[in-house]
């Protein structure tokens, strides 16, 4: 994988959302997470309350920092 290549981080739901970010629960951790808009791929299934469920994929400088992969 490539830095630049989205990065899937697998089934989320949206539970909270913001001008500048979403909160999501993982399915496979029960984790909750705060994700920029900014860093949400277009390929992803969900990026506001309306698209609320379905696999996220962010970018990947953004998963390494935040060490998600």
């Amino acid at each position: 994988m490539q830095s630049k290549d989205p990065v899937q981080l697998g089934e989320a739901e949206i539970v909270r959302e913001t001008d500048l970010a979403v909160l999501v629960v993982l399915e496979d951790t029960a984790n909750e997470l705060w994700i920029p808009k900014s860093v949400i791929h277009d390929d992803s299934e969900i990026w506001r309350m309306g698209d609320s469920t379905g696999m996220l994929v962010v970018e990947a400088w953004w998963a390494n920092k935040q060490d998600l992969i």
